[in-house]
């Protein structure tokens, strides 16, 4: 019994410092980058922020994955966070709040690409890997966007789209060569027809449409630039 009990005495202490031990570890042993899955782009400045993980830490404190040293910014400001097919931005309990497209979000908010979030006084807009973490809509989409550079897709699961480089537009796209409302597809009668709102016109299939176009699987919109094929799933 006594040599039990000297044995006890000696495996705790152990088990206790290897305890102690790993999680001072894990503190100073950042997780291991995976590709970039978004980026958060200043507006001001335009420098690109990448986030590397699911869920990235926003704040004033240096422990923070992304770093903002502004003084209006919390040490703890926000958390984004990537969930099954969407992203969520949550308010840490900072100090100033967080704003979503000018609105103050109160615990969390779904983020889609363009969105403007505003950690204090500094903007940034949301660029996600695709057009945008749309929500479902209830529907199968039947034809969708794809981009011939990166081959991004946007699904049409609606019957009205905007695309320009304004950032309410379902299809946002951040090219100064992009009017702020540059198309407009809208689908009646069984069809889809782009409609041009810019002065420069789009291109399809390498000509020049400056007023309405009735689209067709495989055609090849030129929007300020940026190629974009439309296709039937």
């Amino acid at each position: 019994m006594e040599l039990f009990e000297e044995y006890v005495r000696f495996v705790f202490p152990v088990l206790a410092f290897i305890i102690i031990f790993g999680c001072v570890l894990s503190l100073f042993y950042k997780r291991p980058k995976a590709k970039t899955v978004a980026f958060l782009v200043n507006e001001q400045s335009g420098e690109a922020v990448p986030l590397h993980y699911w869920e990235t830490s926003i704040g004033r404190s240096q422990s923070c994955d992304i770093v903002l040293n502004y003084p209006t910014v919390s040490r703890f400001h926000s958390v984004v966070s990537r969930r099954k097919n969407t992203w969520v931005i949550f308010d840490t309990d900072s100090k100033t709040g967080i704003s979503l497209n000018g609105q103050k979000i109160k615990k969390k908010e779904h983020l889609s690409d363009g969105d403007r979030v505003t950690f204090g006084e500094v903007t940034y807009i949301f660029s996600a890997p695709d057009f945008g973490d749309k929500k479902e809509k209830g529907k199968v989409p039947q034809y969708r966007l794809v981009s011939v550079s990166n081959g991004k897709t946007f699904a049409l699961d609606g019957v009205f789209f905007t695309i320009g480089r304004a950032h309410d537009c379902d299809v946002f796209m951040n090219l100064p060569t992009v009017s702020r409302r540059h198309v407009e597809l809208h689908f009646a009668d069984g069809k889809w027809r782009m409609k041009n709102l810019s002065q420069n016109g789009v291109g399809v299939n390498s000509r020049l449409c400056m007023n309405e176009k009735v689209l067709k699987s495989g055609d090849i919109l030129d929007i300020g630039g940026a190629k974009i094929r439309f296709e039937q799933i």
